[in-house]
This record gives structure tokens, C-alpha cells and sequence, in this order.
């Protein structure tokens, strides 16, 4: 039986144990509704800087658009001989996955700073917050925000409240969620170390790029407090779960943001559970569909494992018990996960104990009512199996995406379920190919951009300890994104994709280039077109967001070179006696952003129409070569004596180039 000592590790509880650990992704292809999905894995790339065998943990993912997301955790990094701990984030442009070490503040410790990312958002392409923690050169854990902005990732250094510890190895502060319903405003939620002692819940906010930070309010009997779970469905408005302590007892506590104003209130529990009932496992799952109507599911212990679910409705939260598979009692009922499409529609996940053997749990809201089933296994699972399931997502009513495990013998593997057509298809975690006969898979909360398209992040037991794995799975009806760029001018650049799916798609399209949002475009017979600024790498992504009939997907294409400054290269200082020639013709180069030479551009010689002057031998329009060289014709002075410019101009480039020459007497 899992409880509150034997229940797997949580991703977030699985940074602290940083050495042999890495990452995973998985991702599936797509099926007919009904049909066995098709998860694959890939195994994410370290940084240049990462210990050899040691591999990453990621803890977080967010994914705004089909084939752009941005995970995040940490790895043992090693400088020289120094080994120590560094933030990671792992980003996906068109199926093409980098890593980064994560940049710190000024005062990190420089040996062995230990920064970790425990959770990430992204309110767009190109947007997104990350937070976590860091050590500082006095000793002190600082909690940490990176923010992703215009393809730059920025490192912030939270500011606490007055009563906190301010420095030494006794200052303790982390932030392990964040939620930004908007570009310019984001909610993130932790605990820091206040100079009365013990730990303190810590909301912070950012309004237009300026972070506050307070201590979040609690019950008068309460002597510490952290946070579990936290939903912001607008912005200027929050629920935030967590536990408070009274003696040796972790309550629940639910802290509602509103109208700019913490408002911190018991958990409610159902009839018959004890008040003083601890919240067991770190789980108290919570999905707000609007601002007004929010779910929580979680468990409570008072000798009995007891789920719950607490529903937001017309401003009050009330306390249901969980309803089991055919009415029948048990003692044991977990709830880890919750996901609401709107206010009618809602699955909680977790686990029910009968006869002594776990059944996984699923638990759907229609019509008011909370219906109870029992989760389906891959076929020849045995009847003693031990399954739960650990998170869910559902992009849209009726359409729903959860992981979990099986555990038969002690040998515990992952599993993964998909809601269709009313129905859920199971099937077995799709590994890399050292992954351990007891792989034991953990998962980060599933990301999912669009019905039909999620992708989760987590770890699995391989050959070198606690290993790394991206999933992804599509499961509706294919689509197809085919993109293309056309240079406008040297600033602009019209982006266009075409999109074929099972039906007319409708839908937007958003393009980017690395960490960078271009433009959104929305589809109109097919087609859809915007223009954008000259991109920031060669490959260009477009991913269509899918339409409920259509699912979401993404074309990459490659960006032609875009003049963008012309610069002299030889022959810009010259003499030459009149009506002799000239010792060099006149040279420039045209580059690109990047600074790399473009080829094909026509660039133009002109000189003085009047007085002393030069005459070009041959047409004064040149074409760049590979290198993005021109070259003039040989040009002589003519018969005036003086000192004038010749300039070179060219196509699609702003501004020129100037070459002084001068007419002298023989």
C-alpha cells in the first residue's frame, strides 16, 4: 500500500538526489480515437559542461505550441575539478531539443551555487517564467526566477519579505510553482525561512516585470507552512494549496487570490474526516476552469487514507468524499491529480485499495456528479498488480492524457492512459534501451499545447543511475504544416504555411525561430500568412495550434540569408593622377544579421555626376559572390582636380558605403 513514508518520491523531492540523475522525454504518434496510443522516447541532450554519465533530471515542461516547449531541472556540472550542481533548461524547436545551463544572479556561489528548477510556464512561444532556487556567496538559499524574453533568458533574485533571513546558511528560501495567465503577469508560490524560525508559505508576483514578494496568510494557531499546487486561471486571480502545521499535524490550506488581496483559509474536509486530518503524500492537486469554479483532490489521513474533493462554486468551497467502483468501502483512497475543462467537466486521478492490491482511479465530473471507474491495464498484467495513476491533463472536455505506474513484484514500471471518444487506452512507458527491468519512471505534470498533442518530462532507472526521457503523444487525426519565408526587406520577412488535415483546418499558426516568436497568423482556406521581423536562426518553426478535428503540428523551413549591411572592403582611400587610373577598384561586402557575407545581392557604384569625378569602366551595378563581395569595374580619374566620394549602395540594405578618392596632377 503507498502512504505518506513509502509513496514514491514526487519529481520535486527527486532534485534533492542530484548525482546519477537525468532526464527523460517521450512522445507519441497519432491514432484514431480508441486505438492504442503510440508514446516514443527520446533522450534529451546535456550541456557541454555535464559530468559524464551522471545525466540530468527534468522536473517541469511547458508547451505553448505543437513542436515548441521549454522543460527545466538541473545536472551535475564539473569546471576543472569542482563538481556541482546547475539549472537546466532544455528547449524544443521542430523536434530539435538544446540545453542550457541556467544563468544566476551576481551572487551566486561560485564553487557550487546548487541551483535547481523546479517548475516552468510559458504564457506564449518565446515567453516563459521559470523558478527554483540557488546558493548564494553567503551561504544563504535564495529563490530563483528566470524569465525567457525577446530569445534571452534573465536571472532574477527574488526579494522577501522583511522578516526573513537574510543571509548565512541558515537563510532558506525556494519558489516550486509558477502560473502566468498573461505575458506581463505571473504568480509563483514557495517558502522562505523568517527570522522567527521554521518555514513560511511565500507568494510573488509580477505586475509588467516587477516581481513583490510576502508571506502568504495563515490560521493564528499555524507555526509553518508551504505550498503543494497552484492555478491561476486570469490574471489578478490565484488558488493556491499548501499545508500549515498545528503540533505534529499538516492541515490543508487553500490561499485565494483576489482583487490584489491573500486570503488564506482551512481546507475543508468531508463529513466524517477528522479536522485535525493531515494532508499525505505533497499531493493537493488544483485546476481552476474560470476564475469562479476551481477543483482540488488530494488525501487526508486520521487513520484512514481518505480522498477528497474540494469544489469552488458561487464563492464557497465544499468538501465531497471520494465515490468508489461499485459503492464498494475501503480505507485506503488517494487522490494525486486534477484537470477541469470548464466548470461541468473535471478528472481527478489516483488510486483505490481493494483486498489488500491498488486499482488506479479515475474520477469524472459531468453534470454535477463525480463518477468512479477503475482504470484499465495492458493486457496480461497480473490480478495482483499494484497500479496508481500520478497526473492528468485534459486540453479539452473529453479529451484527457494521464501517467502512472504498475508495480508487480516489486519491479515497477510506467504506464500511460488516454481519454477518446469516452473511452481509456492504455499503454505501457516507452523507454530508452538501458532502462532497468524496474525502470521506475517518474513524471513531471503533462504538458499539452492543443487536444491532441502533450508531452511529458521525467526520469527512469538506466545504466547510469536515475536517467532522463521525453514522452509526446498526438492522438487525434494527423495534420500536415508545410511553412515557407519570403524576404521582404532587409527588417521584414512574410512568413506563410499551408496546413492539410482531415477536414478544412481552422485555427492560428505561430512562427518562430529558436527561443523567438515571429508573428501569429490565422488560417483562412488553408493558408495562413503574417509578417515578421528577420528571424534570429536560420530554421524557422511554424506550428499550427489544431482544431479539435485536426490536430496540432508544425513545419519547419530555412530562412533565405537577408542583406542587412553593407561595409567597405578594399580601394576606399585612393590617388590617382587625372585622366590615369585608379591602383584598385572599389570593394564592399553585404552580411547578414549574423555577419555572414550574402550572395546574389546587387550592389550599385555611383560617382560624382559634376566636377572631379571617376569614370567606371564597364556597368557600375555589381552582383555579391559566395563570399558577399562586389567588386566595381576599374575605374581612372578624370581630367578636374579634387578630392570627392564615390558610394556604394545595395539592394534591399539601408544606408551605403563611401570611398574617398582623389584627383591629382600628374
Amino acid at each position: 500500500m503507498i502512504n505518506a513514508a513509502t509513496r514514491r518520491p514526487t519529481i520535486v523531492a527527486a532534485l534533492a538526489a542530484l548525482v546519477a540523475v537525468s532526464a527523460l522525454l517521450v512522445a507519441a504518434g497519432p491514432g484514431p480515437a480508441g486505438a492504442s496510443i503510440s508514446w516514443s522516447a527520446v533522450t534529451p541532450p546535456l550541456p557541454a559542461d555535464a559530468v559524464a554519465g551522471q545525466g540530468l533530471t527534468l522536473a517541469s515542461t511547458s508547451c505553448p505550441a505543437d513542436g515548441w516547449c521549454v522543460a527545466v531541472g538541473d545536472y551535475l556540472a564539473v569546471n576543472g575539478s569542482n563538481y556541482y550542481a546547475a539549472g537546466l533548461i532544455v528547449s524544443e524547436s521542430g523536434s530539435t531539443w538544446t540545453s542550457a545551463k541556467a544563468l544566476l544572479p551576481s551572487d551566486a556561489a561560485l564553487d557550487d551555487p546548487q541551483a535547481l528548477l523546479q517548475a516552468v510556464t510559458c504564457s506564449s512561444v518565446g515567453t516563459c517564467v521559470a523558478v527554483g532556487r540557488y546558493l548564494d556567496t553567503s551561504g544563504a538559499t535564495q529563490g530563483l526566477i528566470e524569465q525567457l524574453s525577446d530569445g534571452v533568458w534573465s536571472p532574477t533574485e527574488i526579494a522577501l519579505p522583511g522578516d526573513a533571513d537574510a543571509s548565512g546558511s541558515v537563510a532558506y528560501a525556494q519558489l516550486s510553482a509558477v502560473s502566468c495567465p498573461t505575458s506581463t503577469w505571473c504568480t509563483a508560490v514557495g517558502l522562505y525561512s523568517p527570522n522567527s524560525g521554521g518555514e513560511q508559505a511565500l507568494v510573488a508576483t509580477d505586475v509588467g516585470g516587477n516581481w513583490s514578494a510576502v508571506a502568504a496568510p495563515l490560521p493564528a494557531s499555524a507555526s509553518g507552512s508551504q505550498f503543494l499546487g497552484l492555478a491561476c486561471p486570469a490574471a489578478g486571480s490565484c488558488v493556491a494549496t499548501g499545508t500549515y502545521l498545528v503540533g505534529a499535524d499538516h492541515l490543508g490550506l487553500i490561499e485565494t487570490l483576489s482583487s490584489g488581496t491573500w486570503t488564506g483559509t482551512t481546507l475543508p474536509v468531508p463529513s466524517g474526516t477528522s479536522p485535525m486530518a493531515s494532508i499525505v503524500n505533497n499531493d493537493l492537486s488544483v485546476s481552476c476552469a474560470t476564475v469562479s469554479s476551481c477543483v482540488i483532490a488530494g488525501t487526508t489521513f486520521d487513520g484512514n487514507y481518505e480522498g477528497l474533493l474540494d469544489t469552488l462554486a458561487a464563492g464557497a468551497w465544499t468538501a465531497a468524499a471520494v465515490p468508489l467502483p461499485g459503492g464498494q468501502p475501503s480505507t485506503d483512497v488517494q487522490l494525486t491529480s486534477v484537470a477541469c475543462t470548464d466548470a461541468s467537466s473535471c478528472v481527478a486521478t489516483g488510486l483505490v485499495v481493494e483486498s489488500g492490491v491498488e486499482q488506479g482511479l479515475f474520477e469524472s465530473l459531468a453534470s454535477g456528479t463525480w463518477t468512479p471507474s477503475v482504470a484499465a491495464t495492458p493486457p496480461g498484467t497480473p490480478a495482483g498488480a499494484n497500479i496508481e495513476i500520478d497526473d492528468v491533463v485534459c486540453p479539452a472536455a473529453g479529451t484527457c492524457v494521464a501517467d502512472g505506474q504498475s508495480n508487480v513484484t516489486g519491479s515497477q514500471t510506467g504506464l500511460f492512459w488516454n481519454l477518446s471518444a469516452g473511452s481509456w487506452v492504455v499503454s505501457p512507458t516507452p523507454l530508452p534501451g538501458d532502462a532497468a527491468s524496474s525502470p521506475d519512471p517518474l513524471f513531471a505534470p503533462i504538458a499539452c499545447p492543443a487536444a491532441g498533442v502533450c508531452l511529458a518530462v521525467g526520469t527512469y532507472l538506466g545504466s547510469g543511475g536515475r536517467e532522463g526521457v521525453i514522452e509526446t503523444d498526438p492522438s487525434l487525426a494527423a495534420s500536415t504544416t508545410t511553412a515557407s519565408v519570403t524576404a521582404m526587406s532587409n527588417q521584414a520577412i512574410s512568413y506563410a504555411a499551408t496546413v492539410v488535415g482531415s477536414a478544412q483546418p481552422t485555427g492560428t499558426v505561430i512562427f518562430s525561430a529558436g527561443l523567438s516568436a515571429l508573428c501569429t497568423a490565422t488560417i483562412v482556406n488553408g493558408t495562413a500568412t503574417c509578417t515578421g521581423p528577420i528571424p534570429p536562426t536560420r530554421v524557422v518553426l511554424a506550428s499550427y495550434s489544431g482544431d479539435g478535428a485536426s490536430a496540432p503540428s508544425f513545419g519547419v523551413t530555412t530562412s533565405p540569408d537577408i542583406p542587412t549591411t553593407i561595409s567597405l572592403v578594399w580601394g576606399y582611400w585612393q590617388t590617382a593622377v587625372v585622366n590615369s587610373w585608379f591602383r584598385y577598384p572599389l570593394s564592399v561586402k553585404v552580411t547578414d544579421r549574423a555577419g555572414a557575407g550574402v550572395p546574389g545581392v546587387a550592389v550599385t557604384f555611383a560617382v560624382p555626376t559634376k566636377g572631379a569625378s571617376a569614370v567606371l569602366w564597364g556597368p557600375n551595378t555589381s552582383i555579391t559572390n559566395a563570399q558577399g563581395i562586389a567588386t566595381s569595374p576599374a575605374l581612372s580619374a578624370n581630367a578636374k582636380v579634387n578630392s570627392y566620394d564615390a558610394v556604394a549602395t545595395a539592394s534591399g540594405v539601408a544606408g551605403s558605403s563611401s570611398f574617398w578618392l582623389s584627383n591629382v596632377r600628374g
